[in-house]
């Protein structure tokens, strides 16, 4: 496994800096890639950041060097006793983690994107990622429409529930949001849900290419659902962009997990929020008091899940700027031209968007279920 420790001041790759040290530490131990996604693992980092600034705590992270060794690496940090909690970073770690907690009772361990198997010594940490997925999937839908595009995409990691759950709310609420135009708007084909996985979630070159074939199938509103693989979405997004002259798009590229606007401000026009970094927080301080391990799971009724706002998009573009990444302007101009691509789109995007999120909050939506292989085939049934 590869370490990195966080002491009294270090930048992250999102910047935020750990003050304070203490002999009491959190551990990140991510599954498959660490920090450096600007999505779902940094997001964890962040939290525990905030966590261990907040309560005094040092932040050490490590990754996983083969799946083979998930148990071990486990075992011999939980050996330690040096940690308050271990936070294990993704949802590969099901078998394991379980059994590490069942081995070491003393230690208390969290789970991001995953139960807590009935332990009373950990915490799962779950979402309705279903959630984000459907307010990216209107978005998506509503500009397809207006552009005339057949078809909306999306990249996807690896096949794991929690990647099912961001398709089949996206799926759903495309579909939603071609009958909302039509009741509201005016007559409207039916638009193809199209999704690709490229099998991993550290592959950016992989991402891109099958983004390019996605957008050459007429899709060109791609939600990525897969990490820094789709680092590589927003990269086809834009270079087709400029390539037909555009500031901003179509192609529109939506990210996941954290406002990544900034990333290609004009060609991420929105993204679907996973608050990783409060169930992180949240799980540090379960583990600092004495309440026995349980399931948090985070929707949109806890802004745990949401379509990117304004706030958000800021919030990034500073976190940005505080860790040295390579802005295309001025903190200003990004925020500029990403709300410029915003309101280049018709009202009515954001108004299906804000009848969606408000029917959703209230109860009144039901979105399906993905949490296994036959639940999603089912809903790429129902909603192709």
């Amino acid at each position: 496994m590869r370490v990195v420790r966080f002491s009294i001041v270090l930048l992250s790759v999102l910047g935020l800096a750990i003050t304070g040290f203490a002999a009491k530490k959190i551990c990140l131990y991510f599954d498959q890639t660490g920090p450096g996604d600007l999505s779902f693992n940094d997001m964890a980092l962040v939290g525990a950041q905030r966590a261990a600034q907040d309560f005094g705590l040092e932040v050490f992270y490590t990754t996983a060097s083969s799946p083979l060794e998930y148990l071990s690496d486990l075992s011999s940090l939980a050996e330690t006793g040096e940690y308050v909690i271990i936070v294990g970073v993704g949802f590969l770690l099901s078998d394991a983690l379980p059994e590490a907690a069942r081995l070491y009772p003393q230690q208390k361990f969290a789970f991001v994107d995953g139960p807590n198997s009935g332990l009373t010594n950990m915490i799962g940490l779950l979402f309705k990622e279903q959630e984000g997925g459907a307010l990216a999937g209107v978005v998506a839908a509503l500009v397809a429409l207006a552009y005339g595009d057949p078809a909306i995409g999306a990249i996807g990691g690896m096949e794991i529930p929690p990647v099912w759950r961001y398709e089949a709310g996206y799926r759903f609420g495309a579909h939603w949001a071609v009958d909302w135009y039509r009741k509201n708007i005016g007559p409207a084909p039916d638009l193809k849900v199209l999704v690709t996985y490229v099998g991993r979630f550290d592959d950016p070159a992989g991402g891109k290419v099958a983004t390019e074939a996605l957008i050459r199938a007429g899709a060109r509103n791609i939600l990525g659902i897969a990490g820094g693989t789709h680092l590589g979405a927003f990269d086809a997004a834009e270079e087709v962009g400029r390539a037909a002259g555009r500031t901003y798009g179509p192609p529109f590229a939506y990210g996941a997990d954290a406002a990544q606007e900034y990333i290609k401000p004009g060609f991420i026009l929105g993204s679907a929020r996973k608050r990783v970094d409060t169930a992180v927080y949240e799980a540090v301080r379960w583990a600092l008091g004495k309440e026995p391990g349980f399931n948090l799971v985070l929707g949109i009724a806890q802004e745990g899940t949401g379509f990117s706002t304004e706030v958000d998009i800021r919030t990034f573009v500073d976190f940005a700027v505080k860790a040295g990444y390579p802005l295309a302007g001025t903190p200003e101009k990004v925020i500029s031209d990403i709300l410029a691509a915003r309101e280049s789109v018709p009202y009515y995007v954001w108004q299906g968007l804000g009848e969606f999120m408000g029917l959703l909050k209230a109860g009144a939506i039901q979105l399906p279920a993905a949490d296994t292989a036959e639940q999603i085939a089912e809903v790429r049934a129902r909603y192709p």
